[in-house]
């Protein structure tokens, strides 16, 4: 999930982004295309908001520079200042700010890292047995950061915050997560992947609508849930639903079995961007630092639809 992009890693201090400003043209011709392009919600002054696809990385790790959200704006718009002020994991997609101007960019960072800004997810999973529709809780948990596996860890305590306060590499993490309810949705991508080999979160039995048998496409019924993070740590809201016993579709980390998921490929064969993970950014709300104004956006992506489709280069 999105994390503010000034109180985190030294990647993202403001030295690091001006060398990281101008990305070679041998970068770009190096790293394998990533098919998926980020779509602009809103274009101010000040800011972009922009749709970002599954698998295209928000900004540059390291290991892929050019084929982020961030470089492609950058070329595309010729804007060599265009700065992701907060994060999205590669696996979800949704909605994320973009600074232009420096002279006002740690404005934005600072709605994030005082959490003055309202972020809503939305995530799929399978029908839970002990929600109703419509009932949320507030869930606080305490998160280590686990450095000898992937994803973070859940540290099962009775008074995380205690904890947290006696160990400063342990974050509290708090969410409001509220069932929806049902919904026929397409998740032919999951269903494959977990019927492939690679198991996945739909190894727990799913049902098409209107059968009960479990295998009869790829429409199927299963869990809406709306995610609203107090906080802003790395894969809050995948940890978190996987510790209500309910893991994100399409999840590669997190739940009982987890298999392969995103960028991979066999030799000579083309990259595979199968299962996409079920969480998607769908709303950002702040009021404008610099203009006064309220400013509301949210995702045109529907959930439910199949996954997205990979671009051709042209």
């Amino acid at each position: 999930m999105g994390r503010a992009a000034g109180n985190r890693d030294a990647w993202w201090g403001l030295e690091k982004n001006r060398q990281a400003a101008q990305v070679d043209a041998a970068a770009h011709e190096r790293e394998e295309y990533i098919p998926f392009e980020p779509v602009i919600v809103a274009d101010t002054d000040e800011f972009l908001v922009v749709d970002k696809p599954p698998f295209l990385p928000a900004t540059p790790n390291g290991r892929i520079v050019a084929n982020t959200v961030q470089e492609r704006l950058r070329r595309s718009l010729g804007e060599s200042e265009l700065v992701a002020v907060h994060r999205l994991d590669l696996l979800t997609s949704g909605l994320l700010l973009l600074s232009r101007n420096p002279a006002t960019r740690a404005r934005y960072q600072q709605l994030f890292q005082n959490q003055e800004i309202t972020k809503e997810y939305e995530c799929l999973t399978v029908m839970p047995d002990d929600w109703h529709a419509g009932e949320s809780r507030e869930v606080t948990l305490l998160l280590d950061p686990n450095p000898a596996e992937r994803g973070v860890k859940v540290v099962g305590i009775n008074d995380p915050a205690r904890a947290a306060a006696k160990n400063p590499k342990r974050k509290l993490a708090h969410t409001i997560v509220t069932f929806l309810g049902p919904v026929a949705a397409d998740i032919g991508d999951v269903l494959a992947s977990s019927r492939g080999g690679g198991a996945t979160s739909a190894s727990i039995p799913l049902h098409a609508v209107g059968c009960g048998c479990g295998h009869c496409g790829s429409r199927m019924q299963v869990g809406h849930w709306r995610l609203q993070p107090h906080t802003g740590r790395t894969h809050q809201l995948r940890a978190t639903m996987d510790w209500l016993g309910y893991p994100i579709l399409g999840e590669d980390t997190y739940g009982r079995e987890v298999g392969t998921q995103g960028p991979s490929a066999s030799a000579g064969s083309a990259p595979k961007y199968t299962p996409q993970l079920r969480l998607t950014a769908t709303a950002l709300a702040f009021i404008d630092p610099v203009t006064g104004e309220r400013c509301a956006y949210r995702s045109a992506r529907n959930i439910s639809a199949p996954a997205d489709v990979p671009t051709t280069v042209s």
